[in-house]
């Protein structure tokens, strides 16, 4: 497979807030790159774009959370028909060779890249005009980029490197960028092993960056109210807006929860169990509550209420905002032609003979019965779901429940029956269920069951059936999986920036 890479000065192409200027750079016009980078507001500016980006339809928000990888974890049945319909049944069979999965698979790959190129961008000149910041924004702003490298490559292991338990530590992987470049051989796979002790240096200096990060002091409740903070009490808050929003940004607490779910992927479970709990545990020093409790409700309307909503905005370690996100989760789950699930799956799913008060299933919190002339009557998915008295756009990426599911697999028993029970009462289930946690193997089963119901349309069922070397699903229906094709193939022009 031959590497195809076209260079340019920066990869930032979307719009974002104050940035607008900067949007027709190309590589012959250096000076505009330089006028960005000589203010603080230029490398906030450039950060944020690199957000948007991954909130768009090409990674989180559409591909990596609610549609290719939940295609492949065979969550929807679509309704369909024509084009769209042949590459969402191509990429539930993994048939990847096909025009259409081949299409999307290089979309991914080339904004994950081009996000990385202007992470990159930023962290070259940084160091340099280190002078220009104020409020610890060249710490903040450091420490999130490398957290956001590492995060993006780990994520670009998981969908294109080896499933990890047959891992050959010299294999090449995929690309590690840490520079922006015109040599081609700086942009070529490295080993499995390097990419795991790359991935793991920047997340450790991100940590040590992000030790005075403002999530820290400061209850995410507040931050994420942002101007509307300032009138709500004696809390503490920076005074940078910049640092407001941090559970929408790459923060301390995501780089830990980063180190959990990468020590979980390749096996280091003591490791792992220690990042996860240390996020479990963190507490908010002004009245030490917990910093990201369990939502143990689901109420209509009142996103960023502390009992939940929807996509259980209290649990946010990590999200995305985009603006927009109506406009993409309308066509998937609101209208003829878009996902939906059988029925008497979903009740299979849920255990709604068991659960029936669980939190995610009592009174159609996530699915809905709607008839559509024509077609009948189908079951359709309402976490994204915009309606008079809810919306959101926000875009879950990493959810303190992934933690608590951290700590049963890489816990003792005591830690998996402890943790469940926390953990099964904020959602409202049966506590019969407690008694089956009795080994390693029912565990696991218990935790396919709830990354199903937990995570659906966030993506990281597929995730779990990879990292456990599943080779036959049994939900929806029996499906066998090829285990060779949990490696998605890399795209024939492997790097391209336009």
């Amino acid at each position: 497979m031959k590497t195809i890479i076209k260079y340019i000065a920066i990869c930032l192409s979307v719009g974002c807030l104050g940035c607008s200027d900067w949007l027709d750079v190309r590589p012959k016009t250096e000076v505009k790159e330089e006028d960005m980078y000589a203010t603080e507001n230029g490398f906030k500016n450039v950060l944020t774009g690199a957000y948007i980006r991954l909130a768009s339809e090409d990674l989180y928000g559409k591909n990596v959370t609610m549609s290719f990888t939940e295609l492949l974890a065979q969550h929807w049945a679509t309704s369909s028909s024509g084009n769209s319909a042949n590459t969402q049944d191509d990429i539930r069979k993994f048939n990847f060779e096909n025009e259409g999965p081949k299409s999307i698979i290089s979309d991914m790959w080339l904004q994950y890249y081009k996000t990385i190129a202007s992470l990159n961008n930023l962290l070259g000149r940084i160091d340099e005009k280190k002078d220009l910041f104020t409020n610890g924004n060249y710490e903040l702003i450091k420490g999130e980029a490398l957290g956001l490298r590492a995060f993006l490559h780990f994520d670009i292991l998981r969908l294109w490197g080896p499933v990890p338990v047959d891992a050959d530590m010299s294999q090449a992987a995929i690309p590690y960028l840490t520079e922006m470049t015109k040599d081609p051989n700086k942009a070529l796979p490295i080993s499995y092993q390097k990419v795991l002790e790359m991935i793991l240096a920047d997340l450790n200096e991100a940590e040590t960056l992000l030790a005075e990060d403002p999530i820290i002091a400061c209850k995410p409740a507040i931050l994420n109210h942002g101007y509307g903070a300032i009138l709500s009490g004696d809390f503490l808050r920076p005074e940078d807006e910049f640092q407001y929003y941090r559970s929408n940004r790459f923060n301390y607490y995501a780089v830990k929860a980063t180190k959990a779910r990468y020590y979980q992927w390749i096996g280091d479970k003591e490791h792992a169990l220690q990042y996860a709990n240390e996020v479990i545990a963190a507490l908010n020093p002004e009245d030490n509550s917990i910093k990201f409790p369990l939502a143990d409700a689901i109420v209509e309307g009142e996103e960023d209420n502390s009992t939940g909503d929807r996509i259980m905005s209290c649990e946010h370690v990590f999200s995305l905002h985009n603006p927009n996100l109506e406009e993409i989760v309308r066509p998937l789950f609101m209208e003829f032609g878009g996902y939906t699930q059988n029925r008497k799956s979903v009740e299979t799913a849920y255990e709604t003979t068991i659960h029936p008060n669980d939190i995610r299933w009592d009174d159609n919190k996530f699915w809905e019965d709607i008839t559509i002339p024509v077609t009948g009557t189908q079951t359709m998915f309402k976490k994204y779901w915009v309606t008079e008295s809810t919306s959101t756009t926000l875009i879950p990426v990493i959810r303190i429940a992934e933690m608590y599911f951290i700590v049963m697999d890489c816990g003792s028993l005591a830690d998996a029956q402890n943790t469940f029970s926390k953990f099964r009462i904020a959602r409202n289930m049966d506590s019969s269920v407690e008694g089956e946690l009795v080994d390693a193997n029912s565990i696991q089963q218990r935790l396919e069951k709830e990354y199903r119901k937990e995570f659906y349309g966030e993506g990281q069922m597929f995730f779990y059936y990879k990292r456990n070397r599943v080779e036959r699903y049994t939900w929806p229906q029996g499906f066998d999986v090829d285990v060779a094709k949990y490696v998605i193939p890399r795209p024939d022009e492997q790097i391209v920036f336009e």
